[in-house]
């Protein structure tokens, strides 16, 4: 049975390395969600290359840039972590947090509310 895993801040360098890792295992992971601040074209990039089918781009003004750039009509974009949970039928095994600073911490928070594990690449959300 496939691993149900989401991947907070995959565009940055521990997203992209636990991409290129599940790339390199597909039958063992589903990703749910993928999420970046602003990076929607490697957002765009990672989600083809692993079959994901949504993203969440943070900052608004991106987020809107992106809906506007899309051509894969079954890839959902959402702008926020909370619309993305109302579309949720079952929790989540496995979400990896690795945005960093502080910016990691509400994602985090919201990441436990859906999630059977943790795992977090940042200490501030540790700390915090």
């Amino acid at each position: 049975m496939k691993k149900r895993i989401i991947i907070l801040g995959s565009t940055g360098s521990i997203g992209s390395t636990t991409v290129k890792i599940i790339n390199r295992d597909k039958s063992s992971f589903e990703v749910i969600l993928l999420t970046a601040n602003k990076n929607y074209k490697k957002l765009f990039f990672q989600a083809k290359k692993i079959n994901c089918k949504n993203i969440l781009i943070y900052d608004e003004y991106n987020y809107f840039l992106s809906l506007k750039k899309n051509k894969d009509k079954s890839l959902k974009i959402f702008n926020n972590i909370k619309d993305f949970t109302k579309t949720l039928n079952k929790r989540i095994d496995y979400t990896m947090c690795s945005i960093t600073g502080l910016a990691g911490l509400k994602p985090t928070l919201e990441a436990i509310k859906f999630s059977n594990n943790i795992a977090i690449a940042n200490k501030e959300s540790i700390i915090c």
